[in-house]
């Protein structure tokens, strides 16, 4: 863990010990993200829901922190990154619950300034929301790949980003 992911995590913490979780798509108390089975993708994580969790590939390769999926508006006619991917936010109490049920899992969670909440994390990677998807398993996962920019983290498989699919 790098030592400015280690300070932003730290003094979030500190500042927003019991902010209510608040945003378009927030993992609701009680809602942790989990594991859940998929035929084409393995065994694939997911927040509220079920609704998957996505990584970008712009925070994996400049950085995490600040995450890269901004409010500023873009050239999609539906505005900013963060409208069309929310972002999975979690209050500073359910990160702690988290880290104490799942301890061996790489879970992580730092300070988005866009939505001004702790943003999940994991294996520091920040986590999204696709707008366009729903509990329903047909229609859930479809963010995967788009732009080649948005990929899946799962157990049992290697998922790129461009949304291709391999055996580990």
């Amino acid at each position: 863990m790098n030592k400015l992911y280690s300070i932003a995590l730290g003094l979030t913490c500190m500042a927003l010990p019991f902010q209510a979780v608040a945003a378009d798509a927030p993992i609701k108390r009680g809602a942790s993200p989990h594991f859940v089975n998929s035929e084409i993708y393995g065994t694939v994580l997911v927040g509220e829901n079920n609704l998957a969790l996505y990584t970008f590939k712009k925070d994996a390769i400049l950085g995490s922190y600040p995450p890269k999926c901004t409010n500023k508006k873009d050239e999609n006619p539906r505005g900013s990154c963060l409208k069309r991917w929310p972002a999975a936010t979690i209050s500073s109490r359910s990160f702690y619950k988290l880290l104490k049920a799942n301890p061996e899992l790489p879970y992580g969670a730092i300070y988005n300034p866009d939505v001004k909440k702790l943003q999940l994390t994991y294996e520091g990677l920040p986590l999204y929301y696709w707008f366009n998807d729903n509990a329903k398993q047909e229609t859930n996962f479809t963010g995967l790949g788009v732009k080649g920019a948005w990929g899946l983290k799962s157990q049992s498989k290697n998922i790129a980003f461009d949304g291709t699919v391999a055996d580990k």
